[in-house]
């Protein structure tokens, strides 16, 4: 697997250190997959031409 590195502004991550029982690394890669599912959507409806 390969890893990346995000910036977080010092606000924001003062609330995910607040957190730390939440794998954060977990929620932002669901979170990257669900938005390459729902652009993969939109080009297959808008390739078909029923915008």
């Amino acid at each position: 697997m390969k890893r990346f590195t995000i910036s977080v502004p010092e606000h924001l991550k003062k609330e995910l250190d607040s957190m730390p029982d939440i794998n954060w690394a977990e929620v932002a890669r669901k979170g990257i997959e669900d938005k390459l599912k729902r652009l993969e959507k939109f080009e297959a409806v808008e390739k078909s031409g029923e915008l």
